[in-house]
């Protein structure tokens, strides 16, 4: 298969328009181009029910998932509802941003996902998340050449969207282009600012100042937080359980995956049965907090910490 590098069609200027129905510059944006047939969705996970309801991905077509290090690539009939099933599996945490390349019909979203994820593979950008290998499709050499200009042009968007995991990073520099590696830099022990003399501190409060400072552990579970403004507000770092115990109710369950589908979740690196809270959420009560993090009817108590337990080292 020719690269975007390699086909003519990509060999002169091009235009694209983005369009962003709901305004800001983070969210959800539409790429097209009037000179193809596609259309490129890109979109925070966390997004993923807002762009689901509106009906923008109702229609056949491949999909990325990535955070930028790992990538999960895909194609469906109906990617919304695929991609909420991903949202929900704790497997995918790592999928932070979508991009799903419409204006397929079934045999080209086979194809382009076979391309895309071959590309991904060569680019090694990203280490490429798969379950069974893509099948790649069979298409008649007309349909193949056809698809070969397509796959340049969804290349094209998918770049110029911010997907960058299908083009190795360029090295810049002549002694990296020379292979000759950049100097090392000298260390010194002399220090010429007077804060290098400052002592550091370790466990110090995260919490507004005034605020008493909770924490919260269940089994290999470990969790903060603190009260701001009637709700209660687990920091960022804390941890969430994946397993969800028998007892935990229905509104904890829903809970529960409503916060899976948000892509706030990263993977705790050597532990595979907790993710970390990438961002703070506030909750009603500390008990919704509990049950919430640790998926469980009863999850203990949140224990105040003691501001005097922080360890200053010279």
């Amino acid at each position: 298969m020719p690269t975007s590098d390699s086909n003519p069609s990509t060999d002169c200027p091009s235009s694209a328009v983005i369009h962003r129905p709901f305004g800001g510059v983070r969210g959800y944006r539409r790429i097209s181009d009037r000179a193809t047939r596609l259309v490129v969705h890109a979109f925070p996970m966390s997004d993923l029910p807002t762009v689901g309801a509106a009906g923008l991905l109702s229609t056949c077509g491949a999909y990325v998932l990535t955070d930028g290090e790992t990538a999960y690539l895909g194609e469906s009939r109906r990617p919304s509802r695929r991609l909420s099933e991903h949202a929900a599996d704790p497997g995918k945490a790592f999928a932070r941003e979508c991009f799903v390349v419409c204006g397929c019909d079934k045999l080209l979203a086979v194809d382009l996902q076979f391309r895309l994820t071959r590309l991904a593979l060569e680019a090694g950008v990203v280490k490429v998340w798969k379950g069974t290998n893509p099948p790649e499709p069979d298409v008649t050499d007309a349909e193949r050449a056809t698809h070969d200009r397509i796959a340049a042009d969804a290349l094209r968007l998918l770049h110029d969207v911010g997907c960058q995991i299908f083009h190795p990073a360029r090295e810049a520099g002549t002694a990296a282009q020379a292979g000759t590696p950049p100097p090392a830099e000298v260390p010194t022990d002399e220090s010429t600012d007077p804060l290098d003399c400052e002592p550091m501190a370790i466990g110090v409060s995260t919490v507004p100042l005034g605020s008493q400072e909770f924490e919260l552990r269940y089994g290999g579970l470990f969790a903060r937080g603190y009260w701001a403004a009637g709700r209660f507000v687990v920091s960022a770092g804390s941890e969430v359980r994946l397993a969800i115990n028998d007892s935990a109710p229905a509104l904890t369950r829903s809970r529960r995956d409503e916060l899976f589908a948000a892509g706030v979740l990263a993977p705790v690196p050597g532990v595979g049965d907790r993710r970390r809270l990438m961002v703070a959420i506030s909750f009603p009560s500390t008990s919704i907090a509990a049950k919430v993090l640790a998926g469980a009817h009863s999850a203990g108590k949140w224990v105040p910490r003691d501001p005097t337990q922080a360890v200053w080292l010279a």
